[in-house]
């Protein structure tokens, strides 16, 4: 990937989807203000915030060593944290909801709880890997 021009494109692409996210989490937050909303949104516009970030930080110089830097690791460790608490929060406030009501909706958030558990896994899995191998 030493092309700077697909290089812009991928940061801009991935900037523009986390921001209209961002836009869309924050209005969430002005339209209905409760501390279940502030709950589930904030963490998630820091881990779409985060996310991009890192994106932007991967695609302007790719390798894996940087992935094993203790700060980068940090920074994934609060990302992934911040999203595993938005989706257990917002999971925890559907699912019992009346807006839940049809299958296809209990499916899709079902689908992101356990993809973040996914993540959530990997990651602890990425983390004992790296402090292994440092001793």
């Amino acid at each position: 990937m030493n092309h700077s021009y697909l290089k812009i494109g991928i940061i801009a692409s991935f900037t523009l989807m986390f921001i209209a996210v961002a836009i869309r989490a924050v209005w969430q937050i002005i339209l209905i203000p409760t501390s279940g909303t502030m709950v589930i949104f904030i963490p998630l516009i820091f881990t779409i915030l985060g996310a991009n970030a890192l994106v932007a930080y991967l695609t302007v110089k790719p390798s894996l060593q940087k992935l094993k830097r203790l700060p980068v690791v940090i920074w994934i460790t609060a990302v992934v944290a911040a999203g595993l608490v938005a989706v257990v929060s917002h999971y925890a406030n559907y699912i019992p909801s009346p807006e839940a009501a049809t299958l296809p909706s209990k499916i899709i958030a079902t689908l992101l709880l356990l993809s973040s558990l996914v993540a959530c896994l990997i990651l602890l899995w990425f983390i004992w890997s790296f402090w292994k191998n440092r001793e």
